[in-house]
């Protein structure tokens, strides 16, 4: 089953990155770097966890698909413009894991944490725990030599996308639920993959 939704998901993001390839083509000829989108996405985050705090879900939801946008539009427009820098890279995690931390601090301001008979404080913890550990776990791996770890149910923009869905439809605390078990379970995939190919 897993095998299977993993599958579709490979799928819909190939289909995916040849639109937004063509996108980022566009927006390398007018003249935009990899920087410059890291600190838009990061721009957008900020004003998104503002919405979320002030308890407005559907206005958070549109800025985070927006937000989205841009965090899938960095890679490829690196890749075209071949302006790929180092620090560019570390620029771009260490703004990711700031947003991640911001939406999930908008959550539990904005009171939209709580759920399933669990206090909000215990959901948030959760997230913030499986959104750090998808990442690093990847780093870790590829560091040791397994390859490219960009694998499992939930890669930063399935994160968003959930986030984004589900505020949009004013149910964040449910997302913020899925989004601890998808987390956890991913960074588990990517513990998995590791060993695999490490050995």
């Amino acid at each position: 089953m897993f095998a299977l939704t993993d599958n579709m998901l490979q799928k819909t993001k190939e289909w995916l990155n040849t639109r937004i390839t063509l996108i980022a083509s566009a927006l390398a000829k007018a003249g935009f770097n990899q920087n410059s989108i890291t600190i838009l996405g990061f721009s957008l985050g900020v004003l998104a966890s503002f919405f979320l705090a002030s308890g407005s879900q559907m206005l958070a939801g549109l800025v985070i698909f927006v937000c989205g946008f841009f965090d899938m539009i960095n890679g490829p427009l690196v890749r075209i413009s071949r302006a790929q820098t180092k620090f560019g890279g570390v620029l771009d995690s260490f703004v990711n894991r700031y947003v991640d931390f911001m939406f999930i601090a908008g959550i539990f301001i904005g009171g939209l944490s709580e759920a399933g008979g669990l206090p909000g404080w215990m959901w948030c913890m959760l997230a913030l725990s499986g959104s750090f550990m998808v990442s690093y776990t990847r780093a870790r791996g590829e560091a040791a030599g397994s390859g490219n770890l960009d694998i499992g149910i939930a890669g930063r923009a399935e994160r968003l996308l959930v986030l984004a869905i589900t505020s949009l439809l004013g149910y964040a605390r449910y997302g913020l639920a899925l989004l601890v078990f998808m987390s956890h379970f991913t960074a588990f995939q990517r513990l998995l993959a590791t060993k695999r190919r490490l050995g």
